[in-house]
């Protein structure tokens, strides 16, 4: 059998690490995209090839994914969460390069989306993937729905062979990952928050690992073209749990609870997905995020369990204990493994 290819764009990224490892392990010959200057795992030397270049710009991408079999697309923006322009420009242009590059090559196609595009059902529903999208809560969402719908409109017009993946909310250490170091720099910074029913509400969690396997399976089970999958790992986890254990490992208290109503109210003062008007202040916590952690997150992943055989290997219970270990280990050794340097 031939050796298969694969691009990863985002590739040095918290979860584009984890993705190329997974089709490493496969034998597959493997690309990595990302920005100049863009640091990458010294264990890649030799085994990554390592290309640069912007999204942006289609002729770079036409260039990189030259003689793929499967592009994996993850790059996005991260730290712009008001800016409704740029969002849009990144993953809506963006991918729409990335479409068209994978069309020119007929390569395959995973394109990593997101629950944000649920937008506000998230509040009130169970979020299965023939939902549609909902409101938007947000910049990011309402980029990630046009990331969904400009993939699928090209993918139907080029007969791309597209799977569109939505993580849940993706937890893990090493890589700056949302929910996970920069989460451990809010909490050791002002010791986070608790919103309304923070012990009831599940918090809606996927590990890394267990996302990098179910991208693999997307980008390599006959079943998945042409189809959208959640993951989540659908593990009993609320949000106080979760808050609570990410404060413990910087040896902080469980954080302060706020009552929902009232950070609502000024979280609306603040700004309006609807009209897109940004947050007038950065500080305050947007309405993306607490649309999350304000609310009860049913997001079920039964398709890719049943279609793809997908399940998560990784648990909460096993990747909370294996980080507080590495906090647990003597100073000689903490330097090289502290948890968020954990890949």
């Amino acid at each position: 059998m031939e050796q298969q290819s694969v691009l990863v764009t985002g590739g040095t990224g918290f979860i584009g690490r984890r993705v190329i490892e997974r089709f490493m392990r496969e034998g597959w010959t493997v690309s990595s995209l990302a920005l100049p200057g863009e640091a990458s795992p010294d264990a890649w030397a030799g085994r990554v090839k390592q290309q640069f270049g912007d999204i942006m710009a289609l002729g770079s991408i036409r260039a990189a994914a030259t003689n793929c079999d499967l592009i994996v697309h993850l790059a996005g923006l991260v730290g712009h969460g008001g800016d409704y322009d740029r969002q849009w420009a990144i993953f809506v242009d963006g991918t729409r390069n990335i479409c068209e590059a994978a069309s020119a090559v007929r390569a395959r196609l995973v394109v990593s989306s997101s629950i944000a595009v649920y937008g506000t059902f998230i509040q009130a529903r169970t979020c299965h993937e023939d939902i549609g999208h909902g409101p938007w809560a947000g910049a990011y969402g309402r980029a990630k729905q046009g990331q969904e719908n400009v993939s699928r409109d090209i993918a139907a017009r080029e007969g791309l062979d597209l799977t569109l993946i939505r993580p849940a909310n993706v937890y893990g250490l090493g890589g700056g990952g949302a929910w996970g170091d920069r989460l451990l720099d809010a909490i050791s910074a002002g010791g986070g928050a608790l919103i309304g029913d923070a012990d009831a509400n599940n918090a809606g969690l996927v590990h890394v690992d267990n996302l990098a396997e179910a991208i693999y399976l997307a980008g390599t089970h006959a079943n998945a073209v042409g189809r959208t999958y959640n993951v989540c790992d659908n593990e009993d986890v609320s949000w106080a749990r979760f808050m609570t254990d990410m404060a413990g490992l910087v040896g902080r208290p469980r954080p302060v609870a706020f009552a929902l109503d009232d950070v609502l109210q000024l979280v609306r003062a603040n700004e309006d997905p609807a009209a897109l008007i940004a947050p007038k202040d950065p500080d305050l916590p947007f309405m993306e995020g607490l649309n999350l952690v304000g609310f009860d997150n049913k997001i079920p992943s039964d398709r890719i369990r049943t279609e793809l055989g997908w399940a998560p290997a990784t648990t909460y219970a096993q990747a909370m204990a294996s980080w507080r270990g590495a906090r647990n280990q003597p100073a000689a050794h903490r330097d090289t493994q502290d948890p968020r340097n954990l890949h």
